[in-house]
């Protein structure tokens, strides 16, 4: 009897220790780079109810199989902790949400740390996603929500296409998104598809969205008709939309300039929104269809500036600056200008470059005027990109170099500056920085007198006696219009009419004419 039972437990012992060998051996077989024979094994043990070869047939690949993930899941059922955490997990990733809670469930009560911290991180999001898996469209756009407010726009923007029929705030941000190129790739024109869908359904914000873009015709032509009548919309749900649509009435945008309505419409809006407060102040800043008066003005840009809107903030810097309604003092508007050149507005970073040069309420800093100066031309600033060809052409500031003198001034004057214009003028009249040209030189300075500039004229008179001239010929000479600067101009010139040559072609002549400082192209066989 004793002799027996020794012999059945000789052979569980052998059993036990082949399959523990077995496993190992098919470990090794991995570890030394056999990857099939020790699949091989693994599978064989699995069919045998081995749950450690289950979850290794899943480990030991890079890309699992269904099969491999089907032997994961029955290791997770056996109860192996981590099998149970790593289908928790696949489950979560495929919205498998139920599944995943259930397995990240039973590998935590298993002293599982990485299941833990995985539903304590999720707990507000697990009942959501819950119901999100029976399709609630409440929970699904609460998750579109949570996504996006933790800016992964990829995420939110799956859930919010899954709420766009159920709520309008779902397409609304489906349009942002396009718009701005959040979680994809920017395109206006699926922008305005998402918004048009909300807008239709009374969604104030998407509204006003969509009227910016034919406003400003970003994936479609200007139609500024159009922006009013979708601005019109967003005003009736939307009190951003209502400032805006002040805005509308104020500048004449897509209607008539009407600032009877335009003030009735953003007193009513001012207590919602800074938008209103913002425009009017500037309508009592500039005294646009009520009296000016500063004194309002500043209260109402300060309201503004309260709710952090930089550009109200520029505007009280101007009322310190200039003593508008408030004792002039140059140390509180540089403050005022700083705090809204910090948040980019392209007017404060060129006054503080400004009034670092001039030594205005702090000390003269070139370096710095400088470096503000930039910030502004870099956005597009006329004034700014005019001062830092000065500083480049002096020196000043900055290490002299007239070539990045030139670029400036080009940069700027080809903006329309008549400053510029004139600058660049002399810069090709003088060949600082760029091929000498007496017929470049003055063609800027024309463009600069044009604008009145009283000194581009000064250096205009001068300088035509240093070009060619010639002779109309003819009654109405022929005028190359696409492209051209003043065509009506040049179609009265009266036959013997002297022009002055400023460049010249195979078929056409670009000419100088000193009345209204006309320039064109005249067809070559009408000049003599």
């Amino acid at each position: 009897m004793l002799k027996s039972k020794w012999l059945a437990s000789a052979i569980v012992t052998l059993m036990l220790s082949g399959c523990a060998t077995t496993y190992e051996s098919a470990e090794e077989a991995y570890q030394g780079g056999d990857y099939a024979k020790a699949r091989e094994s693994w599978q064989k043990l699995a069919l045998d109810g081995d749950n450690r070869s289950m979850y290794r047939l899943y480990t030991s690949t890079n890309r699992p199989s269904d099969e491999d993930i089907g032997w994961l899941k029955k290791a997770a059922d056996s109860g192996l902790v981590n099998a149970q955490f790593d289908y928790g997990m696949y489950a979560l990733e495929h919205e498998k949400y139920k599944e995943a809670q259930t397995y990240l469930t039973k590998a935590s009560e298993l002293k599982s740390d990485r299941a833990s911290r995985v539903l304590e991180q999720n707990k507000k999001l697990f009942p959501l996603w819950l119901k999100a898996e029976k399709d609630d469209a409440k929970s699904i756009k609460k998750l579109g929500e949570h996504f996006w407010s933790t800016k992964d726009y990829g995420k939110s923007l799956k859930w919010y296409e899954r709420c766009v029929e159920s709520y309008s705030d779902c397409s609304a941000y489906m349009g942002l998104a396009f718009e701005d190129g959040y979680g994809v790739t920017q395109d206006y024109q699926k922008a305005i598809h998402w918004y048009t869908k909300s807008a239709k359904k009374g969604n104030g914000f998407a509204a006003r969205n969509l009227a910016w873009l034919y406003e400003y015709g970003k994936g479609v032509h200007i139609d500024k008709k159009r922006a009013f009548h979708w601005m019109k919309k967003s005003a009736k749900t939307d009190w951003s939309g209502q400032a805006q649509l002040g805005s509308y009435y104020l500048y004449g945008i897509g209607t008539e300039k009407d600032t009877d309505k335009a003030f009735s419409i953003l007193s009513e809006a001012a207590p919602h929104t800074k938008y209103a407060s913002h425009y009017l102040a500037k309508m009592y800043y500039y005294g646009d269809g009520i009296t000016q008066d500063y004194k309002k003005s500043y209260e109402y840009f300060a309201k503004a500036s309260k709710q952090n809107h930089p550009w109200s903030d520029y505007f009280i810097g101007n009322h310190y600056y200039y003593g508008y309604g408030k004792e002039k003092n140059y140390m509180q508007a540089y403050n005022w200008f700083e705090k809204s050149a910090n948040a980019g507005v392209v007017d404060a970073e060129f006054r503080l470059g400004w009034m670092q040069s001039e030594g205005e309420g702090v000390a003269p800093n070139s370096r710095k005027a400088f470096k503000w100066y930039q910030k502004a031309a870099e956005q597009g600033s006329i004034a700014a990109q005019n001062n830092l060809g000065v500083m480049y052409a002096e020196g000043n500031g900055v290490e002299k170099d007239d070539y990045k003198a030139f670029k400036w001034y080009e940069k700027a004057a080809r903006q329309g500056g008549d400053v510029a214009q004139k600058n660049l003028g002399v810069r090709f009249e003088t060949g600082k920085g760029v091929r000498k040209s007496n017929q470049l030189a003055a063609f800027w300075y024309a463009k600069s007198a044009q604008q009145n500039h009283k000194e581009a004229q000064s250096y205009l008179n001068e300088i035509l006696n240093k070009l060619k001239t010639k002779t109309v010929q003819i009654k109405k000479a022929s005028v190359y219009e696409e492209g051209n600067f003043d065509s009506k101009e040049l179609l009265a010139l009266p036959q013997g009419q002297r022009v002055y040559v400023l460049s010249s072609g195979s078929k056409w002549t670009e000419v100088y004419v000193p009345k209204n400082h006309t320039i064109g192209y005249l067809n070559n066989t009408h000049l003599y």
